[in-house]
């Protein structure tokens, strides 16, 4: 019996690459690699898998992709991992060779670099010697150097007025002669007419939010949708309604007078997901580079109409654990929260206000009983977890002790398969020396090298169970311990909340749901423990 090896290909394609034209290409990094692994014999033996993180920039591993294949490799499911060149993997030089010299080595897994002629297997047990240290550098300081010159192209462009998103606001479409240029929708444009216009009249967010979702005019997002575009937004739910942030949203935006609007936010480098926005006095604003949707009259009587008093914000003095986590059952949308005082503050869902006959409840949640409530179930369910772990170390000693059991099986039957290669080695003596007959030494042979087959199947089948046992036995318990660092609190505090609950699911006054973190832990965990019953019914 073999263990399934896996070899994981990693593709990374950013921006920047995209600049220097094909040889970076998604398809070209995985037609080189392809042809690497076919040509490489030594290879042959492993299953391929492939991760790839498209437009992501190589400098912090904030990827999804490789944050994927990193989990794979933690859990022991990647043997080899090959890129086409060491900046594909990352370009910070420090956080490359802590993989390549302390991670993977330790993990057992191979590291191949193809154009870097880098093979671990060739270093095994040493570093990779300072050409690669200088080559990790090398791409380190290039990736900054080129972050750099995009930033300033990207700069230039804005401030040529072109258009430098990836979609084009609702309203309008990117030119077909000049993508960096934006053209009228106009069946999109009508409904953003209309809204200014509802909104110059005096109607407020709510009310023409509401308007648009009894007429079944699709959202900004269901349009797009209806156009082709494949791009995943921030939706919650099934459904999709107009709402007031949605309605604020258009009838902010200054682009539909015809002006370009851009830098309102700053990433501390190219490729960064993380944005900080910056005062409005410094966005980059070019008028009359696209023609205009509404006219500047009407988006200035618009503004004044919705302009609101500026407020500070300040910290609420009293403590909110579950903000952001109640959420309506039905639409699954965050509950708005009253404007109360701790004792009478209530959480309610405002689809009723945007949608005519909604099914979502018009129960008010009283934020005091509910903390009550959740406080109640994670009591219930902290007694759960510490029973789970009182098992789990009962289960875990047993395999302890069935590891320890494999082991000298595996030891008893190596001691059996060196005498019986040692008795072929005598039976084949005793033929050359003629104190054993050919026909004799043919049966011999041919029984000695089935019982070595036999053992050598018996060795390996014991040893993937030893394998099997041993990650198995590592199974993460963080669960537990975030359970266990509350045994004993009464109150709910916002840490305690954010540790243990994702989301709240309100079906009404009388059903709520849970959900926890790490639920798939908890399951893998479940699972585990009910293996470990079942392997001995004793326990």
């Amino acid at each position: 019996m073999s263990i399934k090896k896996i070899l994981a290909k990693y593709i990374r394609l950013s921006q920047e690459d995209e600049n220097e034209g094909e040889s970076n290409s998604i398809r070209n990094q995985r037609e080189l690699l392809n042809a690497f692994v076919e040509s490489s014999p030594d290879l042959s033996q492993y299953e391929v898998v492939e991760f790839c993180d498209d437009g992501y920039s190589g400098t912090n591993f904030d990827r999804p992709g490789v944050k994927a294949l990193l989990d794979e490799v933690r859990a022991g499911n990647i043997q080899c991992i090959i890129v086409k060149d060491l900046s594909r993997f990352g370009r910070n030089y420090i956080d490359i060779g802590d993989y390549l010299e302390q991670i993977f080595p330790f993990l057992g897994v191979r590291f191949i670099s193809v154009n870097d002629r880098f093979d671990s297997n060739d270093f095994d047990g040493t570093t990779g010697g300072l050409d690669v240290g200088f080559r990790n550098l090398i791409y380190s300081l290039y990736s900054k150097d080129l972050s750099q010159k995009v930033r300033s192209a990207k700069k230039t462009r804005m401030e040529k007025g072109e258009f430098i998103g990836s979609h084009a606001p609702y309203g309008y479409a990117k030119s077909s002669e000049n993508r960096k240029k934006l053209v009228i929708d106009e069946k999109a444009a009508a409904v953003v007419r209309r809204i200014f216009a509802m909104a110059d009249e005096g109607k407020n967010a709510v009310r023409i939010a509401a308007i648009l979702n009894a007429e079944n005019i699709p959202t900004p997002y269901g349009y797009k949708r209806l156009m082709g575009c494949d791009r995943k937004y921030n939706v919650v739910g099934n459904t999709n309604h107009w709402h007031n942030t949605t309605i604020l949203t258009i009838i902010r935006d200054e682009r539909y007078t015809g002006k370009m609007v851009n830098g309102k936010n700053r990433s501390p480098f190219v490729g960064s997901k993380h944005g900080k926005r910056i005062p409005k006095s410094e966005w980059i604003v070019v008028p009359n580079t696209h023609e205009a949707i509404v006219s500047e009259e009407l988006f200035a009587s618009v503004q004044e109409r919705f302009s609101a008093p500026t407020r500070i914000r300040t910290e609420p003095t009293e403590i909110r654990p579950l903000m952001g986590k109640v959420k309506c059952g039905v639409c699954r949308h965050v509950m708005r929260r009253s404007n109360s005082t701790p004792a009478t503050a209530y959480y309610f869902c405002e689809s009723h206000q945007y949608v005519a006959n909604s099914d979502c409840t018009k129960d008010r949640i009283s934020e005091s009983g509910l903390i009550q409530t959740v406080l109640s179930v994670i009591h219930t369910q902290m007694e759960v977890m510490l029973d789970m772990a009182r098992l789990l170390d009962r289960v875990k000693t047993q395999s302890h002790q069935d590891m320890t059991a494999l082991t000298e099986q595996i030891r008893q039957l190596q001691s059996i398969l060196s005498k019986l290669r040692a008795s072929k080695v005598k039976a084949y003596e005793k033929y050359k020396d003629g104190t054993l007959d050919r026909d004799s030494y043919i049966s011999r042979k041919a029984d000695i090298g089935k019982q070595i087959a036999e053992t050598e199947s018996q060795i390996v089948e014991l040893e993937t169970t030893l394998q099997s046992r041993y990650q198995e036995n590592g199974q993460p318990v963080s669960i537990i311990e975030s359970f266990k660092r509350y045994e004993g609190i009464t109150e709910l505090s916002k840490e305690m909340a954010d540790e243990l609950i994702d989301s709240i699911y309100i079906y009404g006054s009388e059903a709520i749901e849970i959900v926890w973190n790490h639920i798939d832990e908890y399951m893998r965990l479940v699972q585990y423990v009910k293996k470990g019953v079942c392997i001995d019914g004793n326990r």
